[in-house]
């Protein structure tokens, strides 16, 4: 017997952007993005001034997700925010609204943090734009991680650099 899942609950979801766990709120931001319901577009422009800017990263990665140029104009004064993360996924937004910010994404793989180096190559990789694979072989000797257990920037790289359909035999070999 099948059963059939239920439809999310987006106002139920959308109640969570106002909890006071940042984490839910972050994460309930991400996954409205996932959806594909309008309805979480306001709710997320509203997202975009929370005090956290993990959320708020969160919120601009759903906006971008879902489409809405809507959002575009309270996206563009974020690009100067001086928290680069934020930075990094406003520009994923905007390129993927239509809005070219493709170098912003570029630049941060040469930033010294590894979490904005892995948060660059994420946006890149949801992005799919060949663009990608230049700047991406330039960091193939990062062997840097974000915690012991983690891929390194190199590894990280090589795999959107194989989810770009770039040639796996010219990359180099996983560290240990």
């Amino acid at each position: 017997m099948m059963l059939d899942n239920p439809p999310p609950d987006i106002d139920g979801a959308i109640k969570l952007l106002k909890s006071e766990d940042v984490q839910i709120r972050q994460f309930t931001a991400y996954l409205l993005g996932q959806t594909g319901d309008e309805r979480a577009i306001e709710p997320l422009i509203e997202a975009l001034a929370d005090e956290n800017v993990g959320v708020r990263g969160a919120a601009a990665n759903a906006l971008g997700t879902l489409g809405s140029e809507h959002a575009v104009p309270y996206l563009l004064p974020l690009l100067k925010h001086d928290n680069p993360q934020l930075v990094i996924w406003v520009a994923f937004a905007l390129t993927r609204l239509g809005k070219d910010y493709f170098e912003v994404l570029a630049d941060a793989l040469q930033l010294p943090g590894v979490d904005e180096r892995r948060s660059a190559i994420l946006a890149m990789r949801q992005l799919g734009d060949k663009r990608a694979i230049a700047p991406l072989l330039a960091i193939q000797n990062d062997h840097r991680r974000r915690f012991e257990a983690d891929t390194t920037v190199a590894e990280a790289a090589s795999q959107t650099l194989i989810s770009l359909g770039y040639n796996v035999g010219t990359l180099p070999p996983r560290s240990s």
